[in-house]
């Protein structure tokens, strides 16, 4: 198993045509990738799990991450309960912004080379874009891949609000995004 540490510049495009030439695509496994969102709340603290997503990442020849995006929509986050999911999507307005997305711009080493690496990108979330950096992992053995991530999202830096109830209940208007996306090299 080999597992990457050394810098790599991930070049991000916007169209999939563009992302294919910038390496090989992989084949993702969606039966093995899983994107959580965990909440917490002075009351009901949930983790919400995606249902469905696009991620779309590409490879060198070298085995190192060329390109990578992730595309959601809102409607597809579930937290288990309905009336929770239906509070969610009026709090975050999904039906005025359907979608979020993630662009990874570059992968840099970890200040502590045993810590991995550092996704550097830009989050789309209710029509607002803010720059990201998070930890992350990549493992490749032979031409299989596993990425691994979390994300702290403050959602204030999307303007949204923080969720009160009853002055004394709160949800911490900061989510943690813990994602797993496993792929192998696509031909």
């Amino acid at each position: 198993m080999v597992t990457h540490r050394t810098p790599t510049l991930l070049l991000f495009c916007v169209l999939a045509g563009p992302l294919a030439a910038a390496g090989r695509p992989l084949t993702i496994e969606r039966d093995q990738s899983r994107v959580d969102i965990a909440v917490h709340a002075s009351v009901d603290s949930f983790t919400g799990q995606l249902a469905r997503f696009e991620p779309t990442i590409a490879v060198d020849e070298g085995g190192r991450v060329t390109a990578a995006r992730l595309e959601f929509h809102f409607l597809d986050v579930r937290t288990g309960k309905d009336g929770r999911d239906k509070a969610m999507h009026k709090w975050q307005e999904t039906e005025r912004f359907p979608d979020g997305l993630f662009v990874l711009a570059s992968l840099e080493s970890a200040a502590a080379p045993e810590a991995g690496l550092v996704a550097i990108g830009r989050l789309t979330l209710h029509g607002v874009t803010r720059d990201l950096r998070f930890p992350c992992s990549v493992l490749r053995e032979g031409e299989a891949y596993t990425i691994d991530g979390e994300a702290a999202i403050d959602t204030r830096d999307f303007g949204l609000p923080v969720i009160r109830m009853l002055a004394v209940l709160k949800v911490d208007p900061v989510v943690r995004v813990k994602f797993r996306l496993c792929g192998r090299v696509a031909g």
